[in-house]
């Protein structure tokens, strides 16, 4: 007889010869049990004061006790796992999503789609607030925002979101993965997801001391995720000699999204995302325009780029939020994104740094480049050791009259002296990193006393 789904609890029924096996278990231990708790009283110490666990004095019986706990505890994790793998079965269409930039919203993307074709989809996403979206399209936030206080994400509970899946019936599951080690996303991907189609977005300057120290190398680990046998679906340039040496490559080409396309969008998003999205469409026989259409129904992420107008003592200026926008390469990118598609003028622009101190590596090179490159007229450091931005923003000859750091300052003092001064039509980027008490603090702040001109999908900007 084979396993069949239970519909009612989203759980497969075992076989009958996986229930006799773990009835005699069961039936084993429970014997033995009985044999260990009225055994005969010994001598020693603990026989007097627990005559009933004087067997304790004999090691054979020990190393039976337990030989027959760790079989047990094995049986068991072995039955858990063939009910995973049956969920996993049960959902004919999984697509894993990694990359350094752009998973979060690709994510979506590639979820909305799939489910403007009629197919019931369960999209997870990490990003900045980890959310769920069901086969329903209903989204909750999975867990508490990873910053100072919040506890973080670990890979195990991939196996949960396929059994909710599973439990929903679901015919796609669309995964964004969580996992930085290396060893980690193989896990993710091998054990608790066993994709049927893969996605890596790109591969950029970020996360090189868990996945480096290189592109080259960031780039084969993230191959970690690749389906064995299975297509990978990739927008990534400079580094696609070196994805197509680790599977078969579909190439989602940008050129093939027009302009007209992206205007239509509610949120400004990118070319590379939706080609991403659109090519796994194709990949699975859907329909291109129902495909947009559910597209242009998405919801952006809370760690996409957003700009504020705000009033300070000079005038009106607006901030743009982009601490979703933690590498080096995509800054620049986002900045003349913006300002090509006029969604920021061409005022003089103010940079606010959010530093980590588990991210010293992270800070020195956006120190380099916005101490060097970007034309900033005053930088602002503030969060957890900020000794690493200023030091080498100094490094790249940026003035130290005009590098401000505030420690641990509070969101409200450093918006106070953003007010103080920031030039009439000024712009300021705030960076660096959002996962942090200040992070979403500043933001928090931002949205209570400012009315938000506008927001979009940069913080997955492909540069």
């Amino acid at each position: 007889m084979q396993s069949r789904h239970d519909t009612r609890h989203g759980r497969f029924r075992l076989t009958r010869k996986e229930w006799l096996t773990t009835a005699a278990f069961v039936l084993l231990s429970l014997t033995l049990l009985l044999l260990y708790l009225m055994g005969p009283s010994g001598t020693s110490q603990a026989a007097v004061v627990l005559p009933r666990f004087a067997i304790l004095d004999n090691p054979w019986a020990i190393a039976t006790v337990l030989v027959l706990f760790w079989t047990l505890a094995g049986m068991l994790g072995y039955l858990e796992w063939r009910n995973h793998l049956k969920r996993l079965e049960s959902i004919p269409i999984r697509v894993h999503v990694n990359g350094s930039r752009g998973k979060t919203g690709t994510s979506r993307l590639i979820g909305a789609a799939l489910r403007a074709n009629g197919l019931r989809v369960v999209t997870k996403t990490t990003g900045k607030v980890p959310a769920i979206i069901d086969v329903w399209g209903k989204e909750r936030v999975l867990r508490e925002a990873e910053s100072t206080g919040f506890p973080e994400g670990n890979i195990k509970e991939q196996k949960d979101i396929v059994a909710l899946a599973a439990s929903q019936k679901a015919q796609a599951l669309v995964v964004e993965c969580m996992a930085l080690a290396p060893e980690s996303q193989q896990v993710s991907e091998e054990k608790l997801i066993r994709a049927t189609v893969g996605v890596i977005t790109n591969v950029r300057h970020d996360h090189l001391d868990l996945i480096g120290p290189d592109l080259i190398s960031a780039a084969r680990n993230l191959c970690r995720t690749i389906p064995r046998g299975q297509v990978l679906v990739t927008c990534e340039e400079d580094l696609l000699q070196t994805l197509c040496e680790e599977a078969t490559v579909v190439i989602a080409d940008p050129r093939t999204v027009p302009d007209s396309i992206i205007e239509t969008f509610p949120y400004i998003t990118f070319k590379e995302n939706l080609a991403i999205a659109l090519k796994v469409s194709q990949l699975l026989g859907l329909d291109r325009d129902k495909s947009l259409e559910g597209m242009l129904q998405s919801r952006e992420d809370f760690g996409t780029v957003r700009i504020f107008d705000r009033n300070g003592h000079y005038g009106k200026y607006v901030v743009v939020i982009a601490f979703g926008v933690n590498d080096v390469d995509s800054l620049t990118t986002v900045i003349d994104e913006l300002r090509r598609r006029q969604k920021i003028g061409k005022g003089p622009m103010l940079g606010v740094f959010n530093s980590r101190d588990d991210r010293a590596q992270r800070s020195a090179e956006f120190g380099q480049l916005m101490g060097g490159r970007i034309p900033f007229e005053r930088i602002i450091v503030t969060g957890e050791y900020v000794g690493a931005f200023a030091r080498s923003a100094l490094k790249a000859g940026y003035p130290r009259d005009k590098l401000r750091t505030m420690e641990n300052a509070d969101p409200g003092d450093v918006l106070g002296f953003l007010d103080e001064v920031t030039p009439r039509n000024g712009v300021v980027v705030a960076t660096g990193n959002m996962v942090t008490s200040f992070g979403y603090g500043f933001i928090g702040m931002l949205e209570k006393e400012v009315k938000r001109a506008w927001s979009s999908q940069l913080s997955v900007v492909q540069s």
